[in-house]
């Protein structure tokens, strides 16, 4: 099957700041971005050409999914996933163009990754979604997880339509693993315990892991098979990076996400910069922390609180230390690959993940 694309009305890229090339930010105007995007023109290229055959192959006999469709496709996010994809197969095959499978890949990587926020918004009952209303919030929980089921299983059939079966390995390991980190995270949400190992090990589940899958699946689509590991360790660790920024953002005092402030305090979620700061104080002060997040749902004074206390305790400073210490690994990673601008381009991407603002 080949892909047949036409032009596309709506574009999200990541470009850099003028400053600094290393540093990225998002644009979702098409003249800006053709303006300051550094990316290399296939990259552009092929993010154009993408969400064009994402919204099309989301098609159904449904009016209302073809809705629900169109209403999470409006509000997408970064497209962070389709972003590691690409640039990864350009980085391993400098020379050769993006193929359908890549093409087919990408989709079936960003499916399962919307598949599987859609299902946490109904988990974590939020109802809000980057600034909007979440597909549970707009309709109804049911709705949501029939949605995102829906999502699942269109990305395996695309897998099996392209014959791309050495990817359903790759694809089905991180479903997996996201729903064994969402389990624990529950669990420790409820025991109020999570020491950093534990914290890492969830986040490496939830986003680390399809983010190293997205990487992978590049190379390998590229016809890079031995490089595969390489991406995917380069993957894994921007993820780790990805999610640790988003876990401070909870704590800042101006949040872009598009999602409430102290939202992962009212779900009693323990992230890293909590976790750091109540390894500073004494026991009594711990206890007095956790009752806090245990009543943030009904006292809002309580999220300030924490936050407060996050602050004071060099919580965000540890944090952000510790992604950089994961964006240092992948670029020490990626400095294994051979030079291209499409290397150059994935080294300042990595920067961008703990410089962005949103």
């Amino acid at each position: 099957m080949r892909l047949i694309f036409e032009e596309n009305r709506d574009m999200h890229i990541i470009q850099p700041v003028k400053e600094n090339v290393k540093d990225f930010e998002i644009v979702s105007n098409k003249e800006e971005a053709d303006t300051y995007c550094y990316f290399p023109m296939e990259v552009k290229d092929a993010l154009h050409k993408f969400e064009t055959f994402f919204r099309d192959i989301l098609y159904s006999d449904s009016p209302l999914l073809n809705k629900v469709m169109k209403y999470i496709c409006n509000r997408q996010g970064k497209r962070i996933r389709p972003v590691c994809v690409f640039l990864s197969a350009l980085a391993s095959a400098p020379s050769k163009p993006f193929s359908d499978t890549t093409y087919a890949g990408t989709a079936a990587i960003e499916m399962i990754h919307t598949a599987s926020i859609v299902h946490d918004d109904v988990v974590d009952q939020s109802d809000q979604r980057r600034g909007n209303k979440s597909v549970n919030a707009e309709w109804t929980s049911k709705i949501a997880v029939l949605v995102g089921d829906y999502l699942m299983a269109k990305a395996m059939m695309l897998i099996t339509e392209y014959e791309m079966f050495e990817f359903m390995s790759i694809m089905s390991r991180p479903i997996v693993e996201m729903s064994v980190g969402e389990m624990i995270q529950i669990e420790k949400s409820i025991d109020m315990d999570t020491t950093e190992d534990i914290y890492f090990e969830i986040i490496r589940k939830k986003t680390a892991v399809l983010i190293g899958a997205s990487m992978e699946v590049g190379a390998r689509s590229s016809g890079a098979v031995h490089l595969s590991e390489l991406m995917y360790k380069i993957g894994e660790n921007i993820g780790m990076a990805f999610q640790i920024r988003d876990d401070i953002f909870d704590y800042e005092k101006t949040n872009l996400l598009g999602k409430p402030i102290g939202n992962d305090i009212i779900e009693r979620k323990i992230t890293l910069p909590l976790i750091y700061a109540l390894k500073q104080v004494d026991l009594k002060k711990q206890k007095e922390i956790l009752k806090f997040v245990k009543q943030s749902s009904t006292d809002r004074k309580n999220i300030s609180a924490v936050r407060d206390f996050v602050r004071e305790n060099n919580g965000l400073d540890y944090a952000t230390l510790v992604a950089k210490q994961y964006i240092e690994k992948a670029i020490s990673l990626i400095s294994n690959l051979d030079d291209s601008p499409a290397k150059q381009s994935l080294i300042g991407f990595a920067h961008y993940i703990i410089k962005r603002n949103k």
